[in-house]
């Protein structure tokens, strides 16, 4: 993981009422929500504008973040203009950021479509704009390359990050700074020299490669342990498997919950069906010859008939 180049946390109307100015040497950057859905003063976060005035008068550089509830297009114009409206007259140094994580979002092309327009109206306003969600969500239902070149921040709450390239990093939920709790996030980015330079670079070709390569890694291993249990299974696979697992005293990978564990791959258990299916046809012919051996003994034995 390479080294991060600044500290900072983030904050929304939840954090209350901060003395953001004692945060001064504490925190190299602040992130503020601005708001939450669609274009509406009724949904614009209570604490945006006075946290905006307090990073500036310290001289805390700051992020913003808008929280999607987009569920079409048109939602997701109307968010980018709730963002527009509240980022008049700055230039925020650490970026806008799009958070995609609410479980009625869509699925599919429709939210990679979400992403691309908001993404793109902030971009096309001169605003340095990325992506805000958990690592599982990157891995999934962001897991498109038409966002391969759109910069992340990852909420992974664990002591490494597992997303190659991420510019931004939110690593824990329960930072403690002049006794307060706050998201901690660490930023791999020179985002100030970025944006004041008019850098718009986004991942590079090498983190683009490195991301897919651990993607489609990813994406094998957990197509080999597809199946955890039989339960799991096809309903065409299940009887077969059972019946090998059960001629041939198979034991599994171990226990759960009183259920064998196969943590078997589709391949694996079209090779069993098979092994079902050469179990049956030599029982088959092990019949066959049994009867044949049967019926020559019987001749055998047989008295011989009179003339």
């Amino acid at each position: 993981m390479p080294d991060y180049l600044a500290s900072g946390i983030d904050v929304s109307q939840f954090n209350g009422n901060l003395d953001i100015n004692a945060l001064r040497g504490k925190v190299d950057f602040i992130i503020i929500r601005c708001g939450w859905g669609s274009d509406s003063p009724a949904q614009d976060d209570t604490q945006y504008l006075a946290n905006v005035r307090k990073c500036l008068a310290a001289g805390i550089p700051f992020g913003v973040y808008l929280y999607s509830y987009a569920r079409n297009l048109s939602m997701a114009n109307s968010e980018a203009r709730h963002t527009l409206r509240l980022l008049q007259g700055l230039q925020p140094l650490y970026g806008v950021w799009y958070d995609v994580e609410d479980r009625t979002l869509p699925e599919g092309e429709a939210l990679i479509d979400n992403c691309l327009a908001y993404c793109q109206a902030l971009r096309d306003a001169g605003f340095y704009c990325g992506i805000y969600s958990s690592l599982s969500w990157m891995r999934t239902r962001l897991n498109s390359p038409r966002l391969a070149h759109i910069d992340r921040w990852v909420a992974q709450w664990n002591p490494t990050l597992d997303w190659p390239g991420a510019g931004l990093w939110q690593y824990s939920d329960r930072g403690i700074i002049n006794g307060k709790t706050f998201d901690l996030d660490r930023a791999f980015r020179d985002y100030p020299a970025i944006i004041e330079k008019g850098e718009w670079t986004d991942m590079t070709k090498e983190q683009v490669i490195s991301l897919a390569r651990q993607e489609a890694q990813a994406a094998v291993q957990e197509n080999e342990r597809r199946y955890q249990t039989i339960s799991q299974l096809p309903g065409w696979a299940k009887e077969p498997v059972e019946d090998v697992y059960r001629r041939l005293n198979l034991t599994g990978t171990g226990q759960e919950d009183g259920k064998t564990r196969i943590d078997a791959s589709p391949t694996y258990v079209r090779a069993l069906v098979v092994i079902r299916q050469v179990l049956q046809l030599m029982e088959q012919q092990a019949g066959a010859e049994e009867l044949k051996l049967a019926d020559a003994m019987e001749e055998q034995a047989a008295p011989p008939q009179e003339e």
